[in-house]
């Protein structure tokens, strides 16, 4: 019997080898989570359930440190350390503790399951990041009863463009999808539902950050050379757009990608989300976040001409630029944008002196001259001719 499970796993182990490796990172609010949940239920993609930095705790584990590497210890490691991705009723932030269309069901692997998977998956091979990252996504996959065999994709969720130096490490032909999104409706999303989630992120160097990050979009991870696409969560809800998916994929179009589940149960949202998701899949009025009325003239005329190739590249919104606004934006550069100007309010350097937030106070000071220089760097890009392009999700036909 031994010898049978020995060659039963050795046989997935070498099939979740051979696989291709797909990796998924954003860039601000763009989706990303949500587009993994439409994809945990397709048949031919093995994912996991949400983000999974495996690098950073392979790196930060006490386990791998020590000369010899007990996997039974690592294992009560990375459980313990990931315990709300096999218990999600411990997930309260990405609401993966009311799943199911009534919000009253939760993932509940059995770890001891799991476990038993992952060993039986590295029986005989070297215990190193890359084959426990393979084994950790097969055991996750056979503790949900899913057919490995029919596996064609491995999707690994990394989310930021920043860690994948070291994935890419172990998987160097790894494809990449970078989601995208309106870059101002991105702006609004990140910018206020963070701050309305936890106050800590409520300060400049946030702002300036996550800015960044959406101007960047998919330059950040160009530099590697691997084949990657770029998705607009706007284009979700279009078949033809899923279609163009797993034909880049080379799997097969299946409904699933129609319905957001995390372990085959039904999605509504994360705690970030402002509005609910009343349906199982793509909707409209979750992206809709009205920031052509919560971002202020300066604002949109200086994002219009910052990214104005970018907005024409991918079809969003845009005015043309005319010669009068080389001079105007140069101008209006410095004037504080709209989610700035409270940093510089009496009301809010109040606050932060009867919290002892005096550091707050200083760095805000100090990322608000980054932030304009910043936009200037944008700015004499634009000048130079800089032209937006990279590849993105289409229909067919477009």
């Amino acid at each position: 019997m031994v010898k049978k499970d020995n060659g039963y796993y050795n046989k997935l182990m070498n099939h979740l080898t051979s696989i291709q490796m797909c990796t998924l990172i954003t860039t601000g609010r763009t989706g990303s989570d949500f587009f993994q949940s439409l994809c945990d239920s397709h048949p031919q993609i093995i994912t996991f359930n949400g983000i999974l930095w495996l690098h950073d705790f392979w790196k930060e584990s006490v386990c791998t440190k020590d000369n010899e590497i007990i996997i039974s210890d690592l294992l009560t490691e990375f459980v313990g350390k990931n315990i709300e991705k096999f218990k999600s009723k411990y997930d309260t932030f990405e609401r993966k503790d009311r799943l199911g269309e009534n919000s009253d069901q939760n993932i509940d692997i059995d770890i001891s399951l799991f476990k038993k998977h992952v060993c039986h998956l590295l029986n005989g091979r070297e215990i190193n990041s890359k084959n426990f990252l393979l084994a950790v996504y097969g055991a996750y996959s056979l503790s949900l009863n899913q057919d490995i065999e029919n596996k064609k994709i491995i999707l690994h969720h990394i989310h930021h463009a920043e860690k994948l130096q070291s994935f890419l490490s172990d998987f160097p032909k790894s494809k990449i999808i970078c989601m995208t999104r309106d870059p101002r409706a991105n702006f609004v999303s990140g910018v206020m539902h963070w701050r309305k989630y936890n106050e800590k992120f409520d300060h400049a160097p946030h702002l300036y950050f996550y800015i960044k990050r959406i101007i960047a979009d998919a330059y950040s991870i160009m530099h590697y050379g691997n084949d990657y696409m770029v998705v607009k969560v706007e284009d979700l809800g279009e078949k033809c757009i899923l279609e163009s998916f797993c034909n880049w994929l080379h799997i097969e179009y299946n409904d699933s990608l129609n319905y957001s589940t995390w372990g085959g149960l039904t999605w509504l949202g994360d705690s970030c989300s402002a509005k609910k998701n009343d349906g199982v899949g793509w909707s409209a009025k979750m992206l809709d976040n009205s920031w052509e009325d919560k971002l202020k003239f300066n604002d949109k005329y200086i994002l219009n001409f910052l990214m104005n190739s970018r907005l024409k590249h991918y079809g969003y919104k845009y005015n043309k630029i005319s010669f009068i606004d080389y001079l105007f934006v140069f101008l209006f550069i410095p004037i504080p944008l709209t989610f700035e100007r409270r940093f510089f309010t009496i009301k809010y350097i109040t606050n932060s002196i009867k919290n002892n937030l005096y550091k707050k106070i200083l760095v805000n000071l100090m990322f608000y001259p980054k932030r304009i220089i910043y936009f200037y760097s944008v700015y004499f890009n634009v000048l130079s001719g800089f032209s937006f392009n990279s590849r993105y999700l289409k229909c067919k036909n477009d």
